[in-house]
């Protein structure tokens, strides 16, 4: 057992945001190594699991329902995130250790600055999500305050989901007078309330021309949902209603039990309802398996496994349940797979899953 105040894990601390920061390939693989001698030192079950697969090979989501793994019981959680449920019939509960949190917080920044502010300065960010405060379990709504509170002007960054749902008379206040004040807007949402809410203010005959750079930021998509809407006709969408274009409309993908988020990196469309290319970096790979022999695969449609290497506390490498189309370009993730068409991803998870 790898104790929490182990220097061994100060040091894997100190690299992997060493690798936030750089692109270097040699140490991705010493980091992704380390991380597998903790898991396997930490978690007896995760040793069972790899050596019934593979080393470093991703641990099905539905390990996370109920109680997931957690590396350190000298160290008690700082905090706690409830997955969505998507995975399994009930939520999950993942735990951050301090160095775990920090290192959440520092992927999710660096990640914003790249893809998402870039060269905008203190963007009006307005959430349609619950603030933190109201949601303390949901690590989108910790995520995106964070991204407000350090990037968005302070008056106008604010969450427009309250204990009464959603408030359209502080959001159309508050994009007014961005308006006004010519500073960029960045929406963020789920995929299905970006819809739900560009309906409603298109009913009420609503339309904004907000500031040049301005964008919309869109997370997941419509899985589990009775209506699914194509990537083109919800930029379109938004274009039509806030007067942002599609090139400055993104979606992002993330998961409770990871650290880190997939951005769009391109704007062609390559998934049946036009879904983007998300690309890896130093520290989150996404890789596609062949959902029978789970074996990668350079190009085509398979099971998406994301390896993250700022995960601290528990597994580093995730074997999502999300279907993938794998490109030169990078992966377009179209959805959950339905159970027959992962007939060969039976995956031991029983091993993981008992204990």
């Amino acid at each position: 057992m790898i104790s929490y105040n182990d220097p061994f894990v100060a040091k894997l601390d100190e690299d992997i945001r060493y690798l936030l920061e750089h692109e270097d390939r040699k140490k991705m693989a010493d980091v992704r190594s380390r991380l597998e001698t903790l898991g396997q030192s930490n978690c007896p079950s995760l040793t069972r699991y790899w050596h019934k697969t593979q080393k470093g090979f991703g641990v099905p989501d539905k390990v996370f329902k109920g109680e997931s793994p957690y590396y350190f019981p000298d160290a008690p959680p700082v905090k706690v995130f409830c997955t969505s449920g998507t995975s399994g019939a009930k939520p999950g509960r993942c735990y951050y250790s301090a160095r775990g949190l920090a290192l959440m917080e520092a992927a999710v920044m660096q990640a914003a600055k790249k893809y998402l502010i870039k060269d905008l300065e203190k963007p009006a960010i307005i959430r349609l999500l619950p603030s933190q405060q109201a949601a303390p379990e949901m690590i989108m709504a910790y995520g995106m305050e964070l991204i407000a509170r350090t990037f968005g002007a302070a008056q106008l960054s604010q969450s427009v989901v309250t204990e009464r749902g959603f408030d359209n008379d502080l959001f159309v206040k508050l994009l007014a007078q961005a308006q006004a004040e010519e500073r960029p807007v960045i929406l963020i949402g789920g995929s299905f309330a970006c819809v739900n809410v560009m309906d409603a203010l298109q009913q009420e005959k609503i339309k904004f021309q907000l500031p040049l750079g301005s964008r919309m930021v869109d997370a997941g998509g419509f899985k589990g949902r009775s209506r699914e809407v194509a990537v083109p006709m919800l930029y379109q969408l938004a274009q039509d209603v806030f007067g942002i274009t599609p090139e400055l409309c993104i979606n992002i993908f993330g998961m409770t039990e990871l650290a880190s988020q997939l951005y769009d990196t391109s704007t062609c469309s390559l998934g049946p309802l036009g879904e983007r290319p998300k690309a890896g970096s130093a520290t989150v790979v996404p890789l596609v398996r062949n959902s029978l022999t789970m074996e990668p695969i350079s190009e085509g449609l398979g099971l998406l496994e994301i390896a993250d290497l700022c995960v601290l506390d528990r597994p580093y490498s995730v074997l999502t349940g999300d279907l993938a189309i794998q490109t030169t370009e990078g992966v377009a993730i179209v959805g959950r797979a339905q159970q027959g068409e992962v007939r060969g991803c039976s995956l031991n998870l029983e091993v993981m899953s008992s204990h």
